[in-house]
């Protein structure tokens, strides 16, 4: 019988072994290698026996070796993160969404996250190196299709899920841009607006042009003209040329900015404060993505609501059904809502 009372002797400088569990549980560290690191045998162990080992493994402090169980399973358990827009800032509120979502997912499925900070200060070659290294059993990817290191991945074994950023031939979930950008037409629409101006995202982004095209063709069927303003800082930041349009705005019969992000109609609204263009009257603005800024603007802004932590958590659960053999779609979008505002 199993003596709970039974203490082993050992130097209490040394780790438990399974030795030391198997003394304690009177088993072979065979059978408590079986039970507690997963090791593959035909060997069947009887739910008493299995407690019995589980007990004693409490009692003496034994942790599975991980790294034993990953060599055996050939996984590790853990899914990595790679942010191709330079450094990931978990201030910043989309980046801290996207973690939110990610954690949910890696605890639902009981996966590790692996975020790496620095990735922009080194090479392809290394990046994809570290990545495809054996330390990740998949990759959630963020990034622009451009970037080097997706043709890389394409053509490695590596399992991964892009979010965000659809990209050619990887499952990527996404926000359904286009959706969003239809009720952004229509709202405006019902509002009286008939001639808009849309600030264009600064760099490459697949979301972004797909909410621009989107909006452009349902403003189109709506019969609201569009004036193409392109945007110079992921920020939001007017650069010159826009304010010299801006200055003019009164006299264009513009009555209503499209911005292709929250930071780029909140930096619109804050210039549009401090040069005494009254929105909503003069000019209305709408964002997209629906988060919460680190600095509370002065009134609240009229956007689309695109769930990134949603995004993020089915990456999460299509990444963990490709580790096991499943199958998954292509293309997995998440619904939005439009979110009005003050702005309109």
């Amino acid at each position: 019988m199993f003596d709970s009372n039974r203490k082993v002797t050992a130097d209490r400088a040394a780790a438990p072994t399974l030795r030391d569990v198997a003394k304690l549980a009177g088993v072979s560290p065979f059978t408590v290698s079986t039970v507690l690191n997963g090791a593959r045998s035909s060997t069947r162990v009887s739910e008493g026996t299995r407690q019995r080992i589980v007990d004693a493994a409490k009692e003496v402090g034994y942790r599975p070796n991980r790294l034993a169980r990953s060599l055996q399973s050939k996984r590790t358990n853990i899914i990595g993160l790679y942010f191709g827009y330079g450094s990931l800032e978990p201030h910043d509120p989309f980046h801290a969404e996207v973690l939110t979502g990610l954690q949910r997912g890696c605890e639902a499925y009981r996966k590790d996250l692996m975020i790496h900070y620095s990735f922009h200060k080194y090479s392809v070659d290394e990046v994809f190196s570290e990545l495809a290294g054996g330390k990740i059993d998949g990759l959630v990817l963020l990034t622009y299709s451009q970037d080097p290191l997706v043709a890389r991945v394409q053509d490695s074994g590596l399992l991964v899920v892009a979010i965000t950023d659809a990209l050619e031939g990887i499952p990527s979930v996404v926000a359904d841009d286009a959706q969003g950008s239809r009720m952004i037409a229509e709202h405006l629409h019902e509002k009286g607006h008939r001639k808009v101006m849309y600030r264009i995202c600064p760099g490459i982004s697949d979301s972004a042009k797909r909410r621009y095209e989107s909006f452009l063709a349902r403003a189109s069927e709506l019969g609201i003209e569009v004036v193409a303003l392109p945007s110079e800082d992921w920020r939001g930041e007017l650069g010159e040329s826009e304010k010299a349009f801006m200055a003019q705005i009164g006299s264009t019969g513009i009555t209503a900015a499209v911005c292709w992000g929250d930071p780029s109609a909140n930096a619109l609204l804050k210039f549009c404060h401090d040069n005494r263009i009254d929105v909503p009257n003069q000019l209305a603005i709408v964002g997209f993505n629906g988060i919460k800024p680190n600095v509370e603007p002065r009134q609240r802004l009229s956007t689309v609501r695109a769930n990134w932590s949603d995004v993020a958590e089915q990456a999460v659960s299509l990444l963990a059904r490709r580790i096991d053999g499943e199958s998954v779609s292509l293309w997995t979008t998440v619904q939005v809502q439009f979110e009005p505002g003050e702005t309109t």
